[in-house]
């Protein structure tokens, strides 16, 4: 994200369980999921009404984040990634912008899928490694941006 005055070891955001987020979609909770990947990532899949920032970089997300409705500042923020990684920087970010409850999404996307499955996500998970993307089970899909998932990885 390129902004060194972002400390998550100092000032990290509170993180909220997988479990806890599944409860917070199954009832309905008004919150916003914000997805912090770039955009090729969130094309392969993402959570049911995601906002997503159109990133082509992480390094954009400053950037991008001071477009977001002043509105939001008032409402409580799950941010999410693959892995959990980005948000580390990304939520306390977002806290630092006058943020009021913001929450980032622990162990992100994999760990969500290894603690409660698909539910409210739809599509699969880039991940940066040769499988390319993962099913809420955990399978290698083979999916990529531009490529035809039939043909698998390579």
């Amino acid at each position: 994200m390129r902004r060194p005055e972002i400390d998550p070891l100092r000032a990290p955001a509170p993180r909220l369980a997988p479990q806890e987020l599944k409860r917070w979609l199954d009832q309905g909770r008004d919150i916003v999921l914000l997805d912090t990947r770039n955009q090729f990532e969130v094309d392969l899949g993402s959570f049911e009404n995601t906002l997503a920032l159109g990133l082509k970089s992480f390094s954009d997300f400053p950037r991008a984040t001071q477009a977001l409705p002043e509105e939001l500042k008032g409402q409580p923020i799950v941010t999410f990634c693959t892995g959990g990684i980005r948000c580390e920087k990304a939520a306390p970010w977002l806290i630092s912008q006058g943020f009021r409850e913001v929450y980032q999404l622990d162990g992100g996307i994999l760990n969500y899928f290894e603690q409660c499955g698909g539910a409210h996500f739809r599509g699969a998970c880039f991940v940066f490694d040769q499988r390319v993307a993962l099913d809420p089970a955990l399978r290698e899909t083979g999916a990529a941006p531009g490529r035809d998932s039939r043909h698998g990885p390579g």
